[in-house]
């Protein structure tokens, strides 16, 4: 070393002092960039804003440098979260850090995503700063993370969409969140590459609509005899009272489920036996024994239990942009009436329409309704009778 010139000690106390400048600005960055209040005194703050939790304050999750493409965390953005709501060795060996607090009790996310149907959090390094999103450009492959839904900075037990900007039914960004559907919208919605197998859920459930779900706004339909109290007909819903976690005491929210489309009880879309748990979904809102008793369609019964036929056959459970009752035929199942007449249906009024389809060998040429007082097979007409005889 005594041999080194002296343009290089020169150097290397330069890279030195540039490396402790970098260090000082990181810092301050992050002050400047976390709300004043945040670690006033954990009092009316979020979880990540309470000392009594995160004793390190700032430095409980943002480390010098960090990873690349991070905000100075050690770990990427898609395992980072993990370390306070993972598995219990992982928060044992943060809590072992320091970084949290040994009486902390975080909420264990990271099962949740291990279930077969969840939100891909998984998809690593595709999530970077300063992306162009998939919603904008089609070929940006599509890809969720933690701080799509949640801001670490502002979010709490009550509100946990606080600070994460939205998208209105209208395509309008929204630049603070009020409704939990604002928040789906951002990715179901207006997307550059929406699946194929997929539709944009603000269209489907749009006040223009002849009928959709109370999601944005409180149904069309003011008849609706099946619903379960408190529900009425002015009532409005959210996405996760069908999106959530199918655990009832696990964690709460759309993370993951053992059920398709991340649903929080069955509903099946194939033909079966009716049960309770055959369409259990639909059946936490609509009393199964008005369905079965036929209090709002006459033929309900016959359909589901004699045919064995699934909801999903004739409703679309967010909406649809053509007909009545979130009547909207699932074409896998439903082909044109014998007559060549392509698949529709006609509302008449309360209680009354008509059908012209094929489903499951039954032709509706059209099949009306109502027909009779009585919803059994045999007192029907022969003229409306063939699509449901055997």
């Amino acid at each position: 070393m005594s041999g080194m010139p002296r343009g290089v000690y020169a150097r290397m106390a330069v890279v030195k002092k540039m490396h402790k400048l970098s260090i000082i600005i990181s810092v301050l960055f992050i002050y400047l960039m976390v709300p004043a209040s945040l670690y006033s005194n954990g009092q009316n703050q979020g979880p990540h804003g309470d000392k009594s939790k995160l004793p390190k304050g700032c430095a409980s999750c943002h480390r010098g440098h960090g990873v690349h493409g991070t905000s100075m965390l050690p770990e990427t953005k898609e395992l980072f979260c993990f370390r306070c709501h993972g598995d219990d060795q992982k928060v044992e060996k943060t809590k072992q850090k320091g970084d949290l607090s040994r009486d902390a009790n975080p909420v264990k996310i990271q099962r949740e995503f291990e279930k077969p149907y969840r939100h891909p959090v998984e998809n690593q390094g595709i999530h970077r700063y300063g992306e162009i999103l998939p919603e904008i450009d089609p070929s940006m492959p599509r890809h969720a993370a933690c701080g799509d839904c949640h801001h670490h900075h502002y979010v709490t037990k009550e509100k946990k969409m606080n600070g994460i900007r939205g998208t209105g039914s209208h395509a309008e960004k929204v630049e603070s969140i009020s409704y939990e559907y604002e928040l789906c919208f951002n990715c179901h919605s207006y997307s550059a590459n929406l699946p194929a197998d997929q539709t944009n859920k603000a269209e489907i459930f749009s006040m223009s609509n002849p009928s959709f779900h109370p999601v944005v706004a409180a149904g069309r339909n003011d008849f609706v005899p099946s619903l379960i109290f408190p529900l009425t007909a002015s009532s409005l819903i959210k996405c996760t009272d069908c999106h959530n976690n199918d655990d009832p005491h696990g964690p709460r929210g759309p993370h993951g489920s053992s059920y398709r489309y991340i649903l929080a009880k069955n509903f099946s879309r194939t033909d079966g036996p009716e049960g309770t748990t055959q369409y259990e979904l639909c059946y936490s809102c609509h009393r199964r024994s008005s369905i079965l008793h036929n209090e709002s369609f006459q033929f309900h019964d016959l359909h589901i239990t004699s045919e064995q036929t699934s909801c999903r056959t004739c409703h679309n459970p967010h909406g649809s942009t053509r007909y009545a009752h979130l009547i909207d035929f699932d074409y896998a199942n439903v082909s044109p009436s014998s007559s060549g007449h392509p698949v529709e249906f006609q509302y008449s009024g309360h209680l009354a329409g008509q059908c012209y389809l094929n489903c499951h060998g039954k032709d509706h040429d059209p099949a009306v309704y109502p027909t009779t007082t009585t919803t059994t097979p045999s007192s029907l007409s022969p003229s409306l009778y063939p699509i449901f005889r055997h």
